[in-house]
């Protein structure tokens, strides 16, 4: 034990490791380990919590009653991370950490896949080999990726997958011969991505033919060969599931009554080059700090190697781009849509500094006093940053004051129950999605029910025969029919 104690504090890499792993729990577990998320978070996370009480299927998950847009079931995302998620909720209970273990999970998952992606690109070096962490470091640091991975957000599952594909696909690509094995296996783990996400998640088919485009290094006819291997995948899986009724039913109400609703019907910005625009803010600070080491680099004589690793750096930049920018078809954008995109481009960048940072890091004396001091300030900061996080359980993120009535009113309705309220306070979907996460308690603006619940603000009347129960609510009242 004490050998490898020995050796792991002995690496050259470890101190930057425990960099990488301070940032991941700084940026996130603080956020995670208090109550109160994203209102989307919550509204998934409240569907996937139901699936695994048994309430709703895999096809027909649940959010509440009425759910939305006037459905009998949810069906605002494809099924499938819904179905990952309640397995953890059947296992593990319905503690509100079930789903940030969850997610944290996916964060950790996903670094493991970066570092593997970085092995594969580096294979035949072995000292770049071992700088996995630089990517990871450059990824987790974008702030829309950790803010992401605070919250339980779709696209933190569909990153796992599209990785795992991008990584099968990289090495089939490197191989002198079509690997048929590879590209199924990317195909299969496409299908998951769109299962997760929907359309989306296609964008690794396009990869080969990126290859081709920037290096020439394999034929066309054999690029249309790769890419039609990996598209029969998902569409022999598609097929087949809406040969069978209750799959078709379910996967052509997300994309025809939903999917394509929103689209149509419920734009988020103005113009489609938003993406553009938010994507270059939130890679702003990675490209400031590839910029100042290669610039440090530069000043200290330091060799670089940019021209050799450019066409690799573009190639993985350019999947980066595949998977944002055709989010410009649409004027349904959102700054998270593009966070399977993250590592694509934190790679890309890393590849254009990796040898400089290699070659700084190579001066250093892994015997003397400045390692030992890199290592014991790795070591705090790795400390401190996990004793922050956990100072902040028993706190509240947000929606702190709604999140008290909840609880108030959550110890007075049973379970599963069905509250009356206001039609006008139907958008309301906070109250709404914490209710339905924490007790499985659906709204019902139309008929009354035993239980009527009146926000105080709107001067709305409540309804005859129900009498309100002083529970120490601040908004949000409860009445009860006698």
């Amino acid at each position: 034990m004490q050998l490898i104690s020995e050796k792991i504090l002995l690496n050259k890499q470890t101190p930057f490791w425990l960099i990488a792993v301070s940032a991941m729990i700084g940026l996130t577990l603080p956020s995670l380990i208090q109550d109160g998320m994203f209102m989307d978070a919550m509204l998934y996370t409240s569907v996937s919590h139901n699936l695994g009480m048994g309430i709703g299927t895999f096809w027909f998950p649940k959010f509440s009653l009425h759910n939305v847009g006037g459905l009998s079931s949810f069906h605002e995302q494809p099924p499938l991370v819904f179905g990952i998620q309640s397995i953890f909720f059947k296992i593990l209970g319905s503690s509100m950490y079930v789903e940030r273990l969850y997610t944290f999970l996916c964060m950790i998952i996903s670094a493991t896949l970066i570092n593997q992606l970085w092995k594969v690109i580096y294979k035949q070096e072995g000292g770049l080999k071992k700088m996995g962490w630089l990517p990871v470091i450059l990824w987790i640091t974008v702030p829309v990726c950790f803010w992401s991975y605070s919250n339980n957000m779709h696209e933190n599952t569909m990153g796992i997958f599209t990785l795992t594909a991008v990584i099968m696909l990289y090495k089939a690509i490197l191989s002198e011969k079509i690997t048929v094995l590879n590209l199924v296996f990317a195909g299969v783990f496409i299908f998951l991505a769109t299962l997760s996400k929907g359309i989306p998640g296609f964008f690794p088919i396009i990869i080969p033919f990126l290859y081709w485009l920037v290096t020439r290094k394999k034929t066309f006819s054999v690029t249309m060969a790769q890419t039609t291997i990996i598209l029969l995948v998902p569409a022999a899986a598609y097929l087949l599931l809406f040969l069978i009724p209750e799959s078709r039913e379910s996967l052509s109400t997300y994309l025809f009554k939903r999917a394509l609703h929103r689209i149509n019907e419920v734009p988020t910005v103005d113009s489609r080059f938003w993406i553009i625009g938010r994507l270059f803010m939130e890679l702003l600070p990675q490209l400031l700090i590839t910029a100042v080491v290669l610039l440090i680099a530069r000043l200290m004589k330091i060799r670089m190697g940019i021209r050799e690793n450019i066409p690799t750096s573009l190639f993985f930049i350019a999947i980066g781009f595949s998977a944002s920018a055709p989010l410009m078809l649409t004027l349904v954008q959102k700054g998270f849509y593009f966070v399977p995109a993250l590592p694509y481009f934190a790679t890309g960048l890393s590849i254009i500094v990796a040898p400089a940072v290699y070659n700084l890091t190579k001066r250093m004396d892994f015997q003397g006093r400045r390692y030992k001091f890199l290592l014991i300030t790795s070591i705090i900061l790795l400390i401190m940053s996990t004793c922050y996080a956990f100072m902040q359980k028993g706190k509240t993120l947000r929606d702190q004051k709604l999140l008290h009535d909840v609880y108030l009113i959550g110890a007075v309705v049973p379970i599963q129950a069905t509250v009356s309220i206001d039609g006008g306070m139907w958008d309301n979907f906070a109250l709404q999605c914490y209710l339905a996460r924490y007790y499985s308690i659906s709204l019902e603006p139309v008929y009354q029910k035993q239980f009527y619940i009146n926000d105080n603000t709107m001067h709305s009347l409540v309804p005859t025969g129900y009498k309100k129960i002083n529970v120490g609510t601040w908004r949000y009242d409860l009445y009860k029919q006698p």
